[in-house]
C-alpha cells in the first residue's frame, strides 16, 4: 500500500488542478470564444486564476471548476469580491450551504441576472443571455468530465449529480399531552384522584432548523394503556424533488423505525407511547417506594435533500425525546400497637398484622412481599428480645431471670403517592407526596433477677423507657423540597440509656450488695433508627427497623462486716443487634 505524507498529497493536488485547469482552458475556450480572442495568451492564466479560486471556495470536482470559471467569463475575474455581487460574496460566506449548492444558486443567480439586465458589457466582460449560459454550461459538464477522467492522477472521480430543488420552508410543532392524567392528592377524606396540572406548552415555529437537537420529554400511557401524548407537526416545502421521497419523517423507538414521506409528512400526529410500568409486570422484582420507572427514549427526525434555488438551507430537524409513564401510586400502611412481650416464655395474645397496600391508577397492586414483610417485622422483634433475654439470664447464672417489654415499632399510619409529573416542554420530575403519624419506637423494658456477689444476694433491675415520634409530611419534586420534607428526611434515630434499681436481699450472711455510690453505676443503652431508606438495588425506597444494645456493666458495690467494702463492675449485655427489618 502506498502511503502518503501532507507535503506529496499537496503536491499531487497542485498537479491535479494543473490538469484540471488545462482541460477546463480548452473546453471553456469552444464554450466562450469571445472571452478568449479578447484575453489573447492571458487566457490560461485566467482560467488557472479561477480553478485555483474555485478550489478556496470549496469547488473540487473539475466540472464544478469548469461552472464557477464560466461565472467568470460572465461577470470578470473575482466578480463576488466586486461592488454590485454582495449576492455572490453572500453565497460563498455561507458555512450552511455545501458547495454543490454555493455552485447551484450562484449559476441560478445569475441567470436570473442575465434575464433582468440590459444587453451592456460589464467590466470586461461581454454579457451573454441566460439561454447561452444555459447552453454554455451544458457542454462544459459533458466535454469536462471525460477530459477530467483522462488526466486525472486519482483513479476514481467522483461523479456529481444535478441540482434538483428540494427543501423544508417551515415547521410548525406542538406537543398534545395525554388525556385524562390523574394524581392523587390529600383530602379530607384521604387520597383522592384529581386531575393533573399541565404544563404550558406553546406552539413552535420554525422558518430554518435549530442549531441543536430539540429536547422534549411528556408523561404517557403505554400501548392500550390509555390515550397517548401526541407530537403534532407540520410541514410545509419550499421545493420537492419527489413526492414519494421528500420531506421525510422518521420516528424511532422501541417498537422500531416508522417513516412518513412527501404528502403524508405533510400533516402528523404522532403517538408517543410509554413503556409498560413494570411493577404490574407478572413475574417482575417488586420496586419500592419512590421507585424512578423507565422511560423510553425516542428521536424524531425530518430531513431533505436541503437544495434550494435561494438561500440557505433549512436544514435538518433533530427532536430527542423522553417519554415517561404516567402511571400515579399510591401506598398506605396502617400498623395496629403490639402486645405486651414477657420472658420466660409466656402465652401471648397475637398482635393484629399490619396492612400494606399498593394502587397504581385506581387499580390495587399486588403487594404480596411487602405485606409478609410487615407480619416478619413482629418475628423479628421476638427473636431479638429472646436474644436479649438469654444474654441477661446468662449474665445472672440463671438467678429467676425476667424480661417484660412493650413496644411500638412504627406504630400508626401513613400514605405516599408517587409518580413522573411535566413541569416543563423538556423537563419531568418525580413527584412525591406524603403524609406520617408513627410512633417511630416506644419501649417500656424491663429486666430483672437476682445478683449474687459472693455471699450477698440483691433484686437487679435494668429499666429503658422512651418515645420517638415519626410524624411530618413529604412533599418533594424531583430534588426540590422544603427543607425536613423530602424522603431523606424519613428518618428517626434514639438512644434511651439504662437505669438501674438494686434492692438488696436478706439471707444467711450479713453482708448486702447495692448499688455502687460511683457517679455511673450502670452504662449502655438501647439504640436504633428507622424510616425510609435506598434499597440496595437503588429502586425507590424501603421501610427499615433497626435496634442494638450498647454494652451494659453495672457497679456494685458489696459491704461485709468481716471484709468490709467492695466495689465491681459486671458487664451484663454485650453489644448486639437485635433487630434489622426492612419492607418494600
Amino acid at each position: 500500500m502506498l502511503r502518503l505524507g501532507r507535503e506529496q498529497f499537496e503536491l499531487l493536488e497542485g498537479i491535479v488542478l494543473k490538469r484540471h485547469a488545462a482541460s477546463i482552458s480548452a473546453v471553456l475556450a469552444e464554450s466562450w470564444p469571445a472571452m478568449t480572442e479578447l484575453l489573447q495568451e492571458r487566457w490560461p492564466a485566467f482560467v488557472a486564476a479561477a480553478v485555483q479560486q474555485g478550489r478556496k471556495h470549496g469547488f473540487v470536482d473539475a466540472r464544478d471548476l469548469a461552472r464557477y470559471a464560466s461565472l467568470w467569463c460572465i461577470w470578470g475575474p473575482s466578480f463576488d469580491a466586486k461592488p454590485g455581487f454582495a449576492w455572490a460574496a453572500e453565497i460563498l460566506a455561507d458555512g450552511r450551504r455545501s458547495a454543490q449548492l454555493k455552485l447551484h444558486q450562484l449559476v441560478h443567480r445569475s441567470r436570473e441576472e442575465l434575464q433582468r439586465r440590459l444587453p451592456a458589457t460589464v467590466g470586461a466582460a461581454p454579457v451573454v443571455t441566460a439561454a447561452q449560459l444555459d447552453a454554455a454550461l451544458g457542454r462544459v459538464d459533458v466535454q469536462v468530465g471525460a477530459l477530467a477522467a483522462a488526466r486525472s492522477v486519482f483513479a476514481a472521480e467522483t461523479t456529481v449529480a444535478a441540482v434538483t430543488p428540494c427543501d423544508v420552508g417551515s415547521i410548525d410543532m406542538m406537543v398534545a399531552e395525554a388525556e385524562n392524567l390523574q394524581q392523587y392528592r390529600l383530602a379530607a377524606n384521604g387520597w383522592q384522584r384529581v386531575a393533573a396540572s399541565r404544563a404550558n406548552d406553546p406552539h413552535v415555529s420554525w422558518s430554518r432548523a435549530p442549531d441543536a437537537p430539540v429536547e422534549i420529554a411528556v408523561t404517557s400511557h403505554a400501548l392500550r394503556g390509555g390515550a397517548p401524548a401526541r407530537l403534532n407537526l407540520r410541514v410545509d416545502a419550499v421545493a420537492v424533488c419527489d413526492a414519494r421521497v421528500h420531506p421525510e419523517i422518521v420516528q424511532v423507538g422501541a417498537e422500531g423505525r416508522l417513516a412518513w414521506k412527501g404528502r403524508d409528512a405533510a400533516r402528523l400526529s404522532l403517538a408517543l407511547y410509554a413503556p409498560s410500568p413494570s411493577i404490574v409486570e407478572a413475574g417482575a422484582a417488586m420496586p419500592g417506594i419512590a421507585a424512578e420507572s423507565a422511560f423510553e427514549a425516542q428521536t424524531v427526525r425530518i430531513t431533505s435533500c436541503g437544495l434550494r434555488d435561494a438561500g440557505a438551507p433549512f436544514g435538518n430537524v433533530a427532536l430527542q425525546l423522553r417519554v415517561y409513564p404516567a402511571t400515579q401510586y399510591l401506598s398506605e400502611l396502617r400498623h395496629p400497637a403490639w402486645s405486651a412481650m414477657l420472658w420466660p416464655a409466656a402465652a401471648e395474645a397475637a398482635s393484629p398484622a399490619a396492612v400494606c397496600t399498593l394502587e397504581a391508577d385506581g387499580a390495587a397492586v399486588d403487594v404480596a412481599p411487602w405485606q409478609r414483610a410487615w407480619v416478619q417485622l413482629h418475628a423479628a422483634f421476638r427473636t431479638g428480645m429472646e436474644r436479649l433475654y438469654n444474654e441477661w439470664a446468662r449474665a445472672l447464672d440463671n438467678q429467676s431471670p425476667r424480661l417484660e417489654v412493650e413496644v411500638s415499632p412504627l406504630v400508626g399510619q401513613a400514605g405516599f403517592t408517587w409518580g413522573w409529573q411535566r413541569t416543563a416542554p423538556a423537563v419531568v420530575r418525580m413527584r412525591t407526596q406524603g403524609t406520617l403519624d408513627l410512633l417511630a419506637f416506644a419501649v417500656d423494658l424491663r429486666l430483672s433477677g437476682e445478683l449474687v456477689s459472693g455471699a450477698a444476694r440483691a433484686r437487679i433491675r435494668l429499666l429503658c423507657k422512651g418515645r420517638s415520634e415519626l410524624k411530618m409530611t413529604v412533599a418533594a419534586l424531583g430534588s426540590e423540597a422544603a427543607e425536613g420534607q423530602d424522603l431523606k428526611s424519613v428518618l428517626r434515630t434514639w438512644r434511651f440509656p439504662f437505669t438501674l434499681e438494686i434492692e438488696p436481699l436478706a439471707g444467711a450472711e450479713p453482708a448486702t450488695l447495692g448499688v455502687s455510690s460511683g457517679p455511673s453505676p450502670v452504662t449502655g443503652a438501647l439504640v436504633g433508627e428507622c424510616g425510609l431508606r435506598p434499597r440496595a438495588d437503588a429502586a425507590g425506597v424501603q421501610w427499615f427497623f433497626a435496634l442494638r444494645t450498647e454494652p451494659v456493666s453495672v457497679s456494685t458495690e458489696t459491704s461485709d462486716p468481716m471484709f468490709g467494702a467492695a466495689r465491681d463492675i459486671r458487664p451484663m449485655l454485650p453489644a448486639s443487634v437485635l433487630v434489622d427489618w426492612s419492607a418494600g
